[in-house]
């Protein structure tokens, strides 16, 4: 459950940026956070939760853990984690090559 706490705090961070030009989140100058930035925290969130999901694995594999629910639970966060970050970089790619379409 210590999970669903550290995404409930993620999710006002996400819900909470700016894309207005000019905004705080645009411009890492001003102290905002950089679109990079972002992408490699939420990086790091998929990778950690896909660790987490591999040691809880393992631990049921080893016969350490026998609650199955627990198991289960972590291994579909891990799986709509990575569904949900591969969505993400299918859109940067689109946008991408639709910028790269665009004639000047």
């Amino acid at each position: 459950m210590a999970d669903l706490s550290r995404l409930d705090a993620l999710l006002p961070q996400i819900s909470g940026i700016d894309t207005k030009p000019g905004s705080a989140a645009s411009s890492p100058e001003k102290g905002g956070s950089s679109f990079s930035d972002i992408l490699k925290g939420a990086v790091d969130s998929v990778n950690n939760v896909q660790f987490e999901a591999d040691q809880v694995r393992q631990k049921v594999q080893r016969g350490e853990i026998k609650d199955i629910d627990e198991t289960m639970i972590a291994l579909q966060k891990a799986d709509v984690s990575l569904k949900v970050m591969l969505e993400v970089r299918n859109k940067i790619l689109e946008a991408y090559q639709e910028v790269m379409r665009t004639q000047m």
